[in-house]
């Protein structure tokens, strides 16, 4: 490629690809035009029965900037003679799937009989390497259609399988869709960090299987405290198999701790219970030889909690298993009540989320995953009602009802019109949540200024409550009436 002469950059144009796209080269597997940097040097070369080693490599260099010919940006479309549209490609295969969920119900139940142990660990990271590349193998993976529920719902296993395979396919899809796999420095594609989160979404919730769970609605504060410990639960079982490693157990202990900062949240458990409980451990273990390695993990958590400084996708993931979890709970039956609609439940993580997950946290999940998980139905559409939150100067939080005009590929980031001002009712039960609006506390904003939320990268607002008929008809009712042509 250093020989091959630098062509003009007049004669570049930028190259950039959509998903359809990339299903359609892997379909095909072929690279149907030459890549150059800036200056116009040839970076990757048109490749006939392109692997998918090349298809990371490709990613990698679209990442980081590659230009193609002029006149090869035909290539760049996708054919007339294509008519499956890759966003109706259901993903997971019924039989695999069910399989995995009936190996997870296996563990399941050795668990309740058996510590977490080496070959448990070996065996749970050959089946999530094989979900992982099944799931990629497939050349409509990036825009598919999640079918995991339809498969679930015959499969006929347990509550608890169902929901740690269920989180487990999500947290994948979030991962993959929001972190490009590129390419490792042995040249193959490198899937350590989504094989991390695959892992703990996975083992986050094994501490339940030392736990003796209600099966009511309403927990009383003791049972809820309970509960609130399993994380700690779960990555003390981890311990005891090396094969799982320090950055998987970190996400283990830490994935219903998604709010970053000071603010109130509904983090749990919280920094001076975890510190207490993992010093308690280490003291205990501190003078044992064979204990060694289970110190040192526990001195690395000690100090991550103590510092309360993370890396950006470190945050990421920790949301990721969070939202995972809380998509799979609601979208499974349980005891006390039947399952909610796909399209339900994301409505509702996306209401309860003002104390729990950043916009980029909702962003991950809607626009990258979410039409995939409603069979390509958003949940947020033209002339929906909105109520938007944004922080001032002052660290001051104001709502606003807003009217839906316009949304492009990102839901969450809709061309909006403000209709007035409105006040949450906020309540603190088991965890902090914006219980309803008070329909006398609306003021009308005259101007019906339109914003696009695309456009305002710096700005604080985002949208924190959908107003739903279904969901809260006293305000659907009130904010449709008010409205004026």
């Amino acid at each position: 490629m250093s020989d091959s002469p630098l062509i003009p950059p007049d004669q570049l144009a930028k190259f950039e690809f959509n998903d359809d796209q990339l299903s359609s080269y892997r379909k095909s597997k072929q690279i149907p035009l030459d890549l150059y940097d800036r200056n116009g040097k040839l970076i990757m070369a048109k490749k006939k029965n392109a692997t998918e080693e090349d298809f990371g490599k490709l990613l990698k260099i679209e990442l980081q900037g590659a230009y193609c010919l002029s006149i090869d940006t035909k290539h760049l479309r996708i054919t007339s003679g294509e008519t499956t549209d890759p966003r109706q490609t259901k993903l997971f295969d019924p039989d695999k799937t069910t399989d995995f969920a009936k190996q997870t119900e296996s563990l399941i139940l050795e668990l309740k009989k058996e510590a977490f142990n080496s070959e448990h660990a070996l065996r749970l990271h050959k089946s999530i390497g094989k979900v992982l590349d099944d799931f990629t193998s497939n050349p409509d993976f990036e825009s598919g259609l999640f079918n995991i529920l339809e498969i679930l719902n015959h499969a006929g296993v347990p509550v608890e399988s169902e929901l740690m395979t269920k989180r487990t396919i999500v947290a994948m899809g979030m991962k993959v869709r929001t972190k490009k796999i590129g390419v490792g420095d042995d040249n193959k594609p490198n899937k350590k960090d989504h094989l991390s989160v695959m892992t703990a979404s996975f083992l986050a919730d094994i501490g339940y299987s030392k736990l003796v769970l209600p099966d009511k609605p309403n927990l009383t504060k003791e049972e809820y405290n309970a509960i609130q410990q399993h994380p700690i639960i779960s990555y003390l079982m981890t311990l005891a198999a090396p094969e799982i490693t320090q950055e998987i157990r970190t996400l283990v202990l830490n994935h219903h701790r998604p709010f970053r900062g000071n603010s109130i949240n509904n983090n749990f458990p919280d920094n001076n219970t975890v510190f207490r409980k993992l010093m308690l451990i280490r003291d205990k273990f501190i003078k044992d030889p064979s204990k060694k390695m289970i110190v040192a993990d526990i001195d690395a958590q000690l100090r991550i909690q103590e510092s309360n400084v993370n890396s950006v996708n470190f945050e990421e993931d920790i949301a990721i298993l969070s939202l995972a979890s809380e998509y799979a709970s609601l979208t499974t039956n349980q005891p006390w009540r039947p399952a909610f609609s796909s399209a339900t439940a994301l409505k509702m993580i996306v209401n309860d989320s003002f104390f729990s997950y950043s916009n980029r946290n909702i962003r991950h999940l809607l626009d990258y995953v979410g039409a995939s998980l409603t069979n390509n139905q958003n949940i947020i559409n033209v002339g929906d009602y909105v109520i938007t939150a944004s922080i001032d100067s002052e660290k001051q939080a104001h709502f606003d009802i807003c009217k839906i005009l316009e949304v492009d590929r990102f839901q969450t980031r809709p061309k909006i019109q403000r209709l007035c001002t409105i006040k949450p009712l906020f309540k603190k039960g088991i965890k902090y949540r914006i219980a309803d609006f008070d329909i006398n506390e609306i003021r009308i904003d005259k101007r019906r200024a339109v914003i696009d939320l695309a456009g305002q990268t710096s700005s604080t607002q985002r949208i924190i409550y959908i107003i739903d008929p279904e969901m809260n008809a006293p305000l659907y009712d009130a904010v449709t009436k008010m409205e004026l042509p």
